[in-house]
């Protein structure tokens, strides 16, 4: 991909990220109901468009905020699926991002 589609595809995946973080709810809500949970599915698109971000900004990928939106995506992951290894793939990216 050549810089200029590089961009163009960096522009639509901002005005995704715009757009879930315009759905976040305003108010409080609790853990363990259906608010909660939507709130959850949000951040979890919110950070899968941090990684397209990390992918496609620059020249190169900055490996700190790449491993840092990688673990955070693991670690809801888990939530959704806690009988699943996210939880403990997300700690295994973490003995390296604090390494950082």
């Amino acid at each position: 991909m050549n810089t200029e589609n590089r961009k163009q595809v960096l522009k639509l995946v901002d005005a995704a990220h715009a757009k879930v973080e315009s759905y976040y709810p305003e108010t409080p809500v609790f853990k363990n109901t259906p608010e909660w949970t939507e709130k959850r599915r949000l951040l979890l698109a919110d950070l899968a468009l941090h990684l397209a971000q990390d992918a496609l900004k620059g020249e190169t990928i900055t490996e700190s905020s790449l491993k840092n939106h990688l673990f955070a995506t693991l670690k809801i992951s888990g939530e959704f699926f806690p009988e699943s290894k996210y939880a403990q793939a997300a700690t295994l990216v973490d003995e390296h991002v604090t390494a950082l």
